[in-house]
């Protein structure tokens, strides 16, 4: 294997896709970026147990001049670092054992790995494809994950670091992600009517969509995997085993109080009541009443914080709930700008937040039991 190829353009390449790759995997050739040319095409891939992403590029006698067809792999890291030394235009050139790297008299040799060892993926990205907006889907996407577990703890189970992505055969994809403790969903419209319901890694799913993605791009699924492909690129993730929870019946509730609050008014009065980062001390108390919403945060030994708003209204009696800080606002924070409801429970066992901008995305917050 030999060719050349602009060293802006390589660059770009594996800075892309070394965003799908773990250096630290314990199998080599998953460290690794997979290159192939032909006479057509240059196509490197990355991938991982879970995650895998390629880039084809046409051999064009400009952008990637070939010599000699053929394949081999390189460590991704190590790339990275070597591609920063050159100017213009990189040549790769594989030998018996080793694989040259070189610009001029600038020159890196560096040791073969056995390529038959990665192992080949299906890239298929024709199954159930539709088209959708690229921006709207990384948006959901984000705004749905923010209630998706992150924790480390190997007692939480898995399915909460999960997303669920499904239709009923409608030009709507819902995608929700709940930690037990609060639950966060959206949906997107694309372009025909689908049917799925598929459990992704939340992690995952957020690496699918990225800055260079085209404006518009196609999404694709089977029973095993979800993607996008636009321009040169498709990205995929492998689905899991995991059958999601039944979360559609807590939305169904009597409704005791509803009040209503611009989405920056209550942000603010959040954070004029915050002073102090404390992982063990996430606790605001909140009072509504018919003319004044209250907040206060206390931080054993340090200090009470405490601001007021009147900018709000209540329809029911008056109200005192407390709230964990990060959740509440994590649910603002993906809500459109505007003037927000907010739907109390008759049990006060739930919140239920929808921006009268966008009645897409529904956020639910478990309040903390008073003390």
């Amino acid at each position: 294997m030999k060719f050349t190829i602009q060293k802006n353009k390589i660059e770009s390449v594996v800075e892309f896709l070394s965003s799908y790759i773990d250096s630290a995997d314990s199998f080599m050739p998953f460290r690794c970026l997979y290159f192939k040319i032909n006479s057509d095409y240059l196509t490197i891939t990355a991938q991982s147990a879970t995650i895998s992403a390629k880039k084809q590029l046409k051999v064009d006698e400009d952008i990637i001049r070939l010599e000699e067809v053929g394949k081999t792999l390189i460590n991704a890291s190590i790339l990275k670092n070597i591609i920063k030394k050159f100017n213009n235009y990189v040549t790769f050139k594989s030998n018996e054992n080793t694989i040259d790297i070189y610009e001029g008299t600038t020159k890196f040799t560096l040791t073969k790995i056995d390529s038959n060892q990665y192992p080949q993926i299906d890239f298929n990205d024709q199954e159930n494809r539709t088209e959708v907006d690229a921006h709207n889907l990384e948006k959901v996407i984000n705004n749905a994950s923010i209630a998706a577990s992150v924790s480390n703890d190997k007692l939480n189970a898995l399915v909460y670091k999960c997303i669920n992505v499904s239709s009923d055969g409608d030009s709507n994809i819902r995608f929700v992600s709940t930690d037990s403790y609060r639950l966060s969903t959206e949906s997107i419209k694309v372009s025909k009517p689908v049917e799925l319901n598929l459990t992704i890694d939340a992690k995952n799913l957020k690496k699918i969509v990225t800055k260079d993605a085209d404006k518009k791009v196609f999404m694709f699924f089977n029973s095993s995997k979800f993607g996008i492909s636009y321009t040169d690129t498709i990205v995929q993730t492998l689905t899991t085993n995991l059958n999601y929870l039944d979360v559609w019946n807590l939305f169904t509730f009597d409704v005791s109080r509803t009040i209503k609050i611009e989405r920056q008014e209550f942000l603010k009065l959040i954070n004029k009541a915050l002073f102090y980062s404390s992982e063990k001390s996430r606790r605001l108390q909140f009072t509504f009443s018919s003319n004044e919403a209250k907040v206060i945060y206390e931080v054993p030994e340090i200090g009470i914080g405490e601001a007021q708003t009147s900018n709000y209204t209540l329809e029911g009696p008056e109200l005192e709930i407390d709230l964990d800080f990060q959740y509440i606002k994590d649910a603002i924070s993906v809500l459109d700008n505007g003037l927000i409801n907010i739907y109390i429970s008759k049990r006060e066992d739930r919140l239920l937040l929808i921006s009268e901008n966008n009645q897409f995305n529904k956020q639910l917050v478990t309040p903390l039991r008073r003390i």
